[in-house]
Order: structure tokens, then sequence, then C-alpha cells
């Protein structure tokens, strides 16, 4: 299965992929978040996620699935296709972190980088984006809204093509 069906999954095809364990949270929450096994490890290919955050093991699920997505988008790379996988989301260039379909715009990014035969980090961004269909500014500023995002296209690129990308 490649990483683009695994990321147009829905939650309970991916959660059946997965290994799924409960543990102890820590920290603020009180007896209920500290005593019960609401805390959610996820495992699937090597990858592995950790959700504790709330004091309902079903929103820390629901939490340790969207984290997967991004983590898959991120570490694992594809040959790119000459056409995109679907119509940008928005016809003002944004994407919510809370998009479905954010993950697999992401991993389509880093493979573009991966693949891309550019030298500058404008000329990689321009190219990119006209092949989205949305601006390089709105492109730049998507990918330095997650650091996560931003740091992965760092290490993914090759002849320091991104070195230009502005910090946070």
């Amino acid at each position: 299965m490649n990483r683009n069906s695994i990321l147009n999954l829905t939650d309970t095809e991916l959660l059946k992929l997965c290994s799924v364990s409960s543990y102890k949270g820590s920290g603020n929450g009180g007896q209920h978040r500290n005593k019960t096994m609401t805390g959610v490890r996820l495992c699937i290919a090597g990858i592995e996620i950790k959700a504790c955050d709330d004091r309902s093991a079903h929103i820390n699920k629901l939490s340790a699935l969207k984290k997967l997505r991004l983590k898959i988008a991120l570490q694992i790379r594809e040959k790119p296709s000459a056409k995109i996988p679907f119509l940008f989301p928005s016809a003002n260039g944004h994407i919510s972190q809370d998009n479905k379909l954010y993950p697999q715009f992401i991993a389509d990014i880093l493979d573009r980088i991966t693949d891309s035969k550019a030298t500058k980090a404008t000329d990689f961004l321009t190219e990119t984006a006209k092949i989205w269909g949305i601006s390089k500014s709105a492109l730049n500023k998507i990918i330095t809204a997650d650091k996560r995002v931003l740091q992965s296209i760092k290490e993914t690129s090759k002849n320091s093509l991104c070195n230009t990308i502005p910090q946070i």
C-alpha cells in the first residue's frame, strides 16, 4: 500500500492497520488523566505517535491519527506524479492544518522538492506554486506556518535548496 493510499484512508480503516495501545497519561488533568489509560500510542510501518493531551481516550485517538497522517507525509517520499493528486481546496491560497487533505498536500510538496531540478528555493517555490495553482507567497506561508513542515523541507532538500526560505 502506498503513502497516498494510507493518507486517504478513513480513521477506522487507518486504525485497523495500526498497532494501538493505551497508557496512563501524565501532567495536568487530575485523577481521570493520571489514573486511567487515556493516552494512545499508534504505530504503523515503524512510525510511532503518542497522544495524551486530553482526558478522553477517544479525543486522544483522533489527535494521534491526525499527527500520524502528518508524520507519514513528512517521512515517506514517493515519486511525484505529473498531475497534482487533487485540486487545491481553496481559491485564496490557504489550507488549514485541520483539513484532511493537508498531509497529502505537504507530502506532494516534499516529493517535488526531492525530485526538483531547481537550484534556488525561489525557483522551487515558483515551480511548485504554479503546479498547484497558487501564488508563491501563499505556498511560502503554508510551508512556514508549521515548524515541523519547514524543518522537514530543510532536511529533505538537496543542494541546500531551501536555505533561503524564511525562518518563523
